[in-house]
């Protein structure tokens, strides 16, 4: 066997290892159940939030990353729609810029979701999990978008630092407009940027995972007691 044949032995069957990691994971993700799911109503504000948790994006070597302090991105996307439908009605997003800052030994987060950017410091890995491994009251969709008693569930996508910048630019986009407080739903300019792009494969990210969740109808909070 020559060296340049045994060269392009080891090659193709190094291509061949990670073609079979990554369809063994994208078969382990279509057949994972439903994810839970919690959509709730805010009535003063006519909208309809989302939370669930996605920590499972975070495998050994990314934690590692995180505890020796080397910047981390984890961004989530999601599609929302109504029980039987099969094209969304609303979209969402969060990203998660994680840095460590030397000086104050702490993590520095940067948040981006509809509504804009927000920064705070968590001081260790579980604590930025709890921030960038969860999307916690993020909005879901407008009044417009979702009907009041509309059974919904959601297709998401996260990536840890994915390759392609188009990801971020994208959201920040979206959220520094004006009715950045609003999802991106049909109609609106970034909706097929969302549905065509964040939802499809745009390149190569550390680690991906893909889900969807269970069907559930929103929860509307109780009316306010009148005062005898």
């Amino acid at each position: 066997m020559t060296l340049r044949y045994a060269v392009c032995c080891l090659v193709a069957g190094s291509m061949f290892m990670v073609a079979a990691r990554g369809a063994a994971q994208e078969k382990s993700e279509a057949e994972s159940p439903p994810r839970d799911v919690r959509f709730n109503w805010d009535t003063s504000r006519s909208a309809v939030y989302v939370a669930v948790s996605y920590r499972d994006v975070v495998d050994e070597s990314i934690r590692r990353k995180l505890s020796r302090g080397l910047p981390t991105t984890i961004v989530f996307t999601a599609a929302v729609y109504r029980a039987g439908a099969t094209e969304p009605v609303s979209t969402t997003a969060q990203t998660c810029k994680i840095t460590w800052h030397v000086w104050d030994e702490v993590y520095l987060i940067e948040m981006t979701r509809p509504g804009g950017t927000r920064s705070s410091a968590a001081i260790t890995v579980d604590g930025v999990l709890r921030r960038c491994a969860e999307a916690r009251q993020l909005i879901a969709g407008t009044r417009d978008e979702v009907p009041q008693g509309a059974a919904l569930y959601m297709n998401a996508k996260v990536q840890v630092n994915p390759v392609s910048p188009e990801v971020l630019r994208k959201i920040k986009r979206w959220v520094s407009r004006p009715t950045g407080t609003s999802t991106a739903a049909p109609g609106d300019a970034l909706f097929s940027t969302f549905t065509g792009l964040f939802l499809q494969r745009i390149g190569e990210a550390e680690r991906e995972l893909k889900f969807t969740t269970k069907t559930v109808v929103p929860i509307v909070p109780p009316p306010p007691k009148e005062k005898k």
